[in-house]
């Protein structure tokens, strides 16, 4: 469905506005060439670049990580987006794979279907959306697709707005779920223009839940891969904020995007929403399904939310986009706590960011840049912050110091070395 009669209509910002409108390396305390400033202490590691329209992460039970790239599409078959731009299609995408006893990045699964803008320095596209292990250690992986999914015939792979399963170790597709074929026969929220663009996906026991941004609905396939709805995301009245072209209306309604998807520490599926245009500031919830009530909104005020991971620490992992939409790329990451509910950011000054990951230990994985062909995967590890030196400790050390200079003769001020962050 189209985000609005803007003709912004998936929801992201050039990869979202254009349809919804090496190795181990530099390790240090700053990332993205500048680009990353922690909030909190972390060591910043870039483990891959050059990545095209990287998407989602999910980690491996060995540990390794492997990421979806839509990429860059091609020369064709074309046809329209939701927001107007024409893609292209080519055999670009890609499953990486991240080994983390080698360090080394490599595509572990080549030439999967891709629909991107040419015309732009900037080729933001569509392709291999998400991907997710199911507790067998099963990888499943979903295709987005951003328009009308009557023109997926037309659109050189018939892959689009599927789920599928991953061989990795044969180099192996096999469809599963048509979740686009849903939103053409069914359009669940009952817009005039329909669009499907399935973004994330999460495997619990032989059900699959995915969502999809452009049709504002939360389906999910069974074991016989048979779709079904469990939500329809509404849309929400939000205020204007100031846009960079003349608009009229000081208020308007925005489509809610459901973007991320994780199972939370408490057995709960949680989904993020990145609101679509105007892309007002502090619109964006988070969103709560117990498998047996309906959704429920848990908690609210972020902005342009665009993925979500579970961390060992109680807490969920939330991926802003960018502060504003329509600023500075000025992504950053969110600890929303399920003990106590504070929110807290814990990483700033991130570009675009579109894929994010938690492992067992606490280090953060991010997809960067996810905007285009010079995308990067980064590892954020915590860095322990240095217990507070005791008063009496160092009075101790001025006491030792007046020994010395009764046995030496001379007293030489302490000097105390600031701690780097």
């Amino acid at each position: 469905m189209n985000t609005s009669g803007s003709g912004v209509s998936t929801g992201r910002h050039r990869l979202l506005l254009g349809l919804a409108l090496g190795a181990c390396a530099s390790a240090g305390l700053v990332a993205g060439g500048g680009a990353a400033k922690a909030a909190a202490a972390f060591r910043v590691t870039t483990l891959a670049t050059g990545l095209e329209n990287p998407r989602g992460l999910a980690i491996a039970p060995n540990g390794n990580l492997v990421l979806s790239e839509a990429g860059r599409g091609g020369s064709g078959p074309c046809i329209p987006s939701g927001s107007g731009n024409t893609l292209c299609y080519g055999s670009t995408g890609a499953v990486g794979l991240f080994d983390r006893s080698t360090n080394i990045y490599s595509r572990a699964l080549s030439n999967l279907p891709s629909l991107a803008v040419q015309s732009s320095p900037f080729p933001e596209g569509t392709g291999l959306a998400d991907l997710a292990f199911n507790g067998a250690g099963q990888l499943f992986g979903v295709f987005g697709f951003g328009g009308d999914p009557n023109l997926i015939p037309a659109s050189g792979s018939p892959l689009f707005g599927k789920t599928v399963a991953i061989d990795l170790g044969a180099g192996s597709l096999t469809p599963l779920a048509d979740i686009a074929a849903f939103e053409a026969t069914q359009n669940p929220d009952g817009k005039k223009d329909l669009n499907s663009n399935p973004f994330a996906l999460v495997v619990r026991g032989n059900d699959t839940y995915v969502t999809d941004a452009g049709g504002n609905t939360l389906p999910k396939a069974d074991g016989a891969h048979q779709v079904s709805l469990v939500n329809v995301f509404p849309d929400e009245v939000v205020t204007t904020p100031p846009l960079p072209f003349p608009f009229p209306y000081p208020e308007v309604p925005a489509q809610a995007v459901p973007t991320g998807m994780t199972i939370g520490p408490d057995g709960a599926l949680y989904i993020t929403q990145l609101s679509g245009f105007p892309f007002a500031p502090g619109s964006a919830d988070v969103f709560r399904y117990d498998f047996v009530n309906p959704v429920t909104r848990f908690a609210g005020g972020f902005s342009n939310l665009i993925d979500i991971a579970a961390g060992p620490d109680d807490s969920l992992y939330l991926l802003q986009y960018s502060d504003d939409f329509w600023g500075p790329p000025s992504g950053r990451i969110l600890r929303l706590s399920l003990l106590d509910g504070s929110v807290e950011s814990v990483f700033e000054d991130l570009m675009h960011p579109t894929g994010l990951a938690v492992d067992r230990d606490g280090t953060i994985y991010v997809a960067n840049a996810g905007d285009g062909v010079n995308g990067e995967l980064l590892a954020l590890t915590p860095v322990p912050t240095p217990a507070p030196v005791p008063l009496l400790g160092v009075g101790t050390a001025f006491a030792q110091a007046r020994r010395l200079r009764r046995r030496c003769g001379t007293l030489s001020r302490p000097r105390f070395a600031r701690a780097r962050p």
